[in-house]
């Protein structure tokens, strides 16, 4: 599963309501480093974790998701 595009609307959603990263580590109890490691991808985001910061964002769940469901038709397309 690719993630990069749920991994830039996070960093898009952060920065339009104007949330640093530590702001957004407090709310998730962890170390700025650690949320960092998450949000450019370099470690392995929980569906809990996701959740979470889809959460506090504000996401929509449906739009976050959309480019999987239009990914996984043109697979079974083939």
């Amino acid at each position: 599963m690719e993630i990069e595009p749920i991994l830039a609307k996070i960093w898009s959603k952060r920065h339009e309501l104007n949330y640093s990263q530590e702001y957004m580590a407090m709310l998730l109890e962890m170390k700025q480093a650690n949320y960092n490691k998450i949000e450019n991808g370099k470690v392995e985001m929980t569906l809990s974790m996701l959740f979470k910061i889809t959460n506090i964002l504000e996401l929509d769940y449906e739009e976050l998701f959309m480019f999987f469901n239009q990914k996984s038709r043109i697979t079974s397309n083939l």
